[in-house]
């Protein structure tokens, strides 16, 4: 999490950032310590962003970060531990990056106090000038003020508000939100639009038998999501998915990678979870998990008793081997253990498999694409697809397609994050020979994954695998499952488009095998909804979305999350305050903000707004 500096690079580091400090102060930092510049403790947020962890104190408690805390700020992250602290304006540059590091997406920040008459103004604007925080506080208005702390991370700038009003909760304000009590307002400046996820792979955890999970980082949290969703009867409540029967007695495996970072969900994870492992916000602890693990039971593969079999593939080896825990080496692509599983005869490769994300929240029935894997003419794979719009496919796989002379969705490319989508590239644009020629040729190609229902949206890869045995033994003889050499989406996906359309992907009677997509669907045949919850503001859009679609249709066929556990959508619905656009992990937080509300007299709070914490 923290970049690991020897002593000599500290010191020099920590030398050149108390020259910076010294200079924008008028010092001379060879006859001042660290301790007494004006804006000392916040070099040890210039640290932070460096990725050093502060071997001085600059007054932690005072900024409330605890220890734990300071042990998990990031490379690529600033905190500014309490704005209403600051004493005069700071300018945190990107020259202070080291190299090669990836910069923050805001190209540096500057936060500036100014005083008018009782007022003290506060902004934090980037290095284009962009206002991205606007704070107003009147300290004779208010006897004492919360701890107001700022977060700009890869992904999105975050302000954290606490105090002991609120009972161990935190207030979490995004772009767009807004709160006002006496005494002090805070504005997070923007509109909500979430952004779709970009970058980091999640690395698989897997379960062997009937159900796989692959597991890289913070093992123990994922065998905690899981055991929490095995125990608690959940499975029993499912809706049997259209070809339950045909599902149960193949009896697929299920394989359900599980065990990334989560980098841009720890506003969401309190820091201490990765993203399987999450908390959304209902009354059982329901985890982020628990909707592929649905998906599965869904389908007959979890039952919820003696039957079940679930093992995992660790590659980090934080849990202990056992008959349930099946070592594997630690691989760059997160297709590698299950390479590595499949090879080694732990994941049964005599039988079909099911490939399914662990972090998104969906109603899809997967028993229907099963059915069209056995069914569609010589299926060596399924992909289903998922329409977005342009926009949004820029940040997607996406799948381009042709039809057989049966009508049928056969895949013939893989489209990784296309540039061009509904407008082609201008001449203009380029200046090097060929350079057109190559992005219209790339253009063509992302026209083919126009979804042929509409015309407008496009055939986006949700994540989800469905595998023929038939498939799986062509992989191993080829040498395609290579471990060391195997990412989902980037290699054995698109190595078995190219093997099925070029012809030399054959099944054991000799004929040729295709691959083939059709659409995500809910129970039924509707179609299904899909979220990648892998931001906070993607979460706080669908608990938003998902409660209102409660309170409108209740628990019925007419709501587009049907599927999903009652009980679910009805917390959601519990702990979401529509009007205001306020979301809370529990009963305890709405009631805790409640607490803080009356001690400041609280006017306005909308917008983009999370309350939680570890205390659920």
């Amino acid at each position: 999490m923290i970049n690991k500096v020897n002593a000599i690079n500290f010191n020099a580091k920590t030398t050149k950032l108390n020259k910076q400090v010294a200079s924008n102060n008028g010092t001379n930092s060879s006859q001042t310590t660290p301790q007494e510049l004006a804006g000392s403790k916040y070099l040890g947020v210039q640290q932070a962003m460096v990725g050093i962890k502060p071997s001085v104190s600059f007054g932690s408690e005072k900024q409330g970060l605890t220890e734990y805390e300071k042990t998990l700020i990031l490379p690529k992250e600033v905190r500014i531990p309490n704005i209403l602290d600051i004493p005069e304006d700071i300018d945190i540059p990107l020259s202070a990056m080291p190299p090669k590091t990836e910069h923050l997406n805001a190209a540096g920040l500057k936060v500036e106090k100014t005083t008018n008459g009782d007022e003290e103004l506060y902004k934090i604007s980037n290095g284009k000038g962009d206002r991205i925080f606007e704070g107003r506080i009147n300290r004779k208005e208010a006897d004492q003020l919360p701890v107001v702390t700022y977060k700009q991370g890869k992904y999105m700038p975050e302000i954290t508000v606490k105090d002991p009003a609120l009972n161990g909760k935190s207030i979490k304000m995004l772009a767009g939100s807004e709160l006002k009590g006496k005494g002090f307002e805070l504005r997070m400046i923007g509109d909500y639009e979430p952004k779709p996820n970009e970058g980091f792979k999640s690395v698989p955890i897997s379960f062997k038998g009937r159900t796989v999970i692959t597991t890289l980082n913070k093992e123990p949290r994922t065998l905690n999501a899981v055991d929490s969703y095995n125990n608690s009867g959940l499975q029993k409540q499912t809706l049997k998915g259209d070809y339950y029967d045909e599902v149960k007695a193949d009896d697929p495996t299920i394989i359900i990678p599980a065990g990334g970072f989560g980098e841009r969900f720890y506003n969401i994870t309190r820091e201490a979870e990765n993203k399987p492992s999450g908390f959304l916000p209902t009354s059982d602890n329901y985890r982020i998990i628990a909707t592929t693990l649905n998906m599965a039971a869904s389908a007959g593969i979890l039952n919820g008793d003696e039957t079940d079999s679930i093992k995992y593939l660790s590659q980090a080896h934080e849990i202990p081997e056992d008959e349930k825990t099946h070592y594997v080496s630690k691989y760059k692509t997160d297709g590698g253990a299950i390479a590595e599983g499949l090879t080694r005869d732990i994941i049964d490769n005599n039988k079909a498999s099911i490939i399914l994300n662990a972090d998104v929240f969906t109603n899809t029935d997967i028993t229907r694409i099963y059915h069209a894997l056995k069914t569609l003419p010589n299926a060596a794979l399924v992909i289903p697809y998922y329409p977005v719009n342009a926009q949004r496919a820029k940040a997607f796989g996406l799948l381009g397609i042709e039809k057989d002379e049966n009508g049928n969705l056969q895949i013939k490319e893989f489209l990784e994050k296309p540039k061009y989508t509904s407008d082609a590239p201008l001449p203009s644009d380029f200046v090097e020979p060929g350079a057109y020629d190559k992005a219209m040729e790339k253009f063509r190609k992302v026209q083919t994954a126009k979804n042929p229902k509409d015309g407008k949206t496009f055939l986006a890869n949700p994540g989800f695998y469905f595998l023929s045995p038939q498939a799986q033994k062509v992989l191993m003889s080829k040498g395609i499952l290579e471990p060391n050499g195997t990412g989902l989406g980037a290699d054995v996906m698109p190595k078995i488009v190219e093997l099925a359309n070029n012809g030399k992907m054959l099944d054991e009677n000799g004929n040729q095998m295709k691959v083939y997509t059709v659409p995500l669907e809910a129970k039924g045949g509707k179609p299904a909804v899909w979220d990648d919850i892998g931001t906070a503001e993607a979460y706080l859009k669908l608990i938003k979305d998902v409660a209102n679609e409660y309170n409108i249709h209740g628990n019925t066929p007419e709501n587009k999350y049907y599927g999903v556990p009652e009980f679910v959508m009805k917390d959601f619905s519990a702990n979401t305050d529509l009007e205001k656009g306020i979301v809370f992990d529990s009963k305890l937080a709405r009631d805790s903000f409640s607490d803080f509300a009356d001690k400041y007299g609280i006017e306005t709070a909308r917008g983009n707004i999370f309350v939680a914490g570890n205390n659920r």
